[in-house]
């Protein structure tokens, strides 16, 4: 299914309509409703959003530079790292960012599609808010299935902020006022470093928390599923005791017996 997801999305957008209702169509001659339904419920990608999934293929290297970098700011941030270190990783994120940006205008132009100064800032949005991004957003992009234009409103400071300049003693007395002055660049600097720490945190705080739901609802799963073989084997131990079933009994042991390393109780 993702395969065909990011078939779907490599689709040029005037196109894109006739193939999600084919793909549609061929899901529910399968029998597959539930995918059919998510197929039908996606809309046409604007024309940057469109651009920024064609980046997954066309510039992959690229992309990966953007996840990458974009890693080690974050952890740069939750860490405190040196300003040095923190500011050579936003810049190898900037970078990443200004090639994806270049790639993007020209697979818009390529297309005939306009590549306005506003689709350009959609594009740069989008690849930021995604980078930075929970989870599920670095892999939309990575696979080239972003489904819309994302607004990176709480993660800029991530890619925009500078750390504050090592500050130096200086070399002469200074009067207080000027000091004041001086002082006033690397506080702000140390509040937007602040900010972007806790961003940061508070977002691998909710990465935490889904994947412990998640392991949380497999366990469940899986006593659920122990519990019915349980259950099952119990019928045909009994059934078996009266010369009734000893076939399913084997199987069900054997199922068992690979799953908890038992037999009958």
């Amino acid at each position: 299914m993702n395969d065909r997801l990011r078939d779907l999305f490599a689709v040029p957008p005037a196109e894109f309509t006739t193939a999600r209702d084919a793909l549609a169509k061929e899901l529910r001659a399968q029998g597959r409703d539930a995918e059919a339904k998510e197929v039908t419920s996606l809309r046409r990608p604007t024309a940057p959003v469109w651009a920024v999934n064609q980046l997954a293929r066309r510039s992959p290297a690229e992309v990966e530079e953007l996840l990458d970098s974009s890693e080690r700011v974050r952890r740069a941030q939750l860490r405190g790292a040196s300003g040095d270190e923190l500011r050579a990783a936003m810049a190898e994120q900037r970078a990443a960012l200004a090639k994806l940006e270049n790639a993007a205008e020209q697979v818009l132009r390529g297309a005939g599609l306009q590549a306005s100064p506003g689709a350009l800032r959609t594009v740069q949005s989008t690849l930021q808010a995604a980078a930075t991004g929970p989870r599920e957003l670095r892999e939309a992009l990575h696979g080239g299935t972003m489904r819309e234009a994302l607004d990176p409103t709480g993660f800029e400071a991530l890619l925009g902020a500078q750390p504050a300049p090592a500050r130096r003693e200086a070399s002469h007395p200074v009067k207080s006022g000027a000091a004041k002055s001086a002082a006033a660049p690397d506080t702000a600097g140390a509040a937007r470093e602040a900010a972007a720490a806790k961003r940061a945190a508070r977002a691998e705080a909710l990465e935490a928390k889904r994947r412990a739901q998640q392991q949380a609802g497999e366990e469940r799963r899986r006593a659920r599923e122990s519990l019915r073989l349980e259950r099952r084997l119990r019928q045909l131990c009994a059934r078996a005791a009266r010369g009734v079933a000893p076939r399913q009994v084997r199987r069900c042991e054997e199922r068992r017996g690979s799953r908890y390393g038992g037999g009958c109780p």
